[in-house]
This record gives C-alpha cells, sequence and structure tokens, in this order.
C-alpha cells in the first residue's frame, strides 16, 4: 500500500468506470452475445460512463485541499486483465449472471470507500468517502432494478 492524494484516489476510481464501460461495450458488441444479454452489457457501459462522470463532477466541484489531502490507503485493485478475461468471465452466461459480476464490482468500491472512511484523517474525507459509498450502493440496487424490468421485457 502506498501513500497518494484523494486527488489520485478520485482519478483511479473514475479510471476503474471507464476501463468498464469500455469493456462492457466491446463485449455488447459481439456478435456471439445475445440479444438480451446486449442490450443489458449496453446499459452497463452507459451506467458506467455515467458514474465515471459522477466522480469527475466530485473532483471539479471538491475543495483543493480536500483533493490535496494524503491517504495512507491507496488501492491496488486491478479490473479483468483484458477484455477477453472479462469476456471469458461473462461468455454464455445469463442476465442474472451477468449481474451477479457487476454487483461483484459495486461491491469491491463500496469495501473500499468504507475502508477509506474508517481510515480518514480528517473529517471532510471521510464524508467523501461515506457519501461515495452511499452513491455506488444506490447505483447498485438501481442497476439491479434496471436490470429486472429487461428481464420483464
Amino acid at each position: 500500500m502506498r501513500f497518494c492524494q484523494v486527488s489520485e484516489l478520485l482519478d483511479w476510481i473514475d479510471a476503474f468506470h471507464q476501463a468498464l464501460a469500455e469493456k462492457y461495450k466491446i463485449l455488447a458488441d459481439e456478435e456471439a452475445v445475445k440479444e438480451r444479454a446486449a442490450l443489458l452489457l449496453n446499459y452497463l457501459s452507459d451506467h458506467q460512463r455515467l458514474l465515471a462522470e459522477s466522480i469527475s463532477k466530485y473532483k471539479t466541484d471538491s475543495a483543493d485541499n480536500l483533493l490535496t489531502t494524503w491517504s495512507d490507503q491507496c488501492p491496488e485493485l486491478d479490473l479483468p486483465d483484458s477484455v477477453t478475461q472479462l469476456h471469458n468471465t461473462l461468455s454464455g452466461k445469463s442476465t442474472e449472471e451477468i449481474i451477479q459480476y457487476v454487483i461483484e464490482f459495486h461491491d469491491i468500491l463500496i469495501d473500499m470507500y468504507k475502508a477509506l472512511a474508517e481510515k480518514a484523517t480528517n473529517s471532510s474525507v471521510k464524508d467523501l468517502f461515506e457519501n461515495l459509498a452511499q452513491m455506488e450502493r444506490q447505483e447498485a440496487m438501481r442497476t439491479v432494478r434496471d436490470a429486472q424490468r429487461l428481464e420483464d421485457y
């Protein structure tokens, strides 16, 4: 674990969401993907892009002294190494199984945010990561709800 500034953490989170968005989009565009799975993957790609935009907005709206605060809890979590690895994980899966994997990604971030909030050196940083954890929980619930609507069609 290395030291980093809050701004670096937000950059990493933004990149995490952007990378997922790109990978979901690539998977959705593959010919072998079933129609419902492709619809779900396109939705997930758009959803991840919106989350990345939200993180960028947090960064833009946050005070400079918050962004320059140091943390000794810099995450070293990785996405699947490649689209191929993510494809192997999601290939042939039902929409329900895809959603289970998506929830795991949300849970990784929620756990990370909770750990960052618990180890925060000041209340502003703690509030930031508690708010991000709450946002991620809401987005996970929204994703599940919207995926269930897809199943109803």
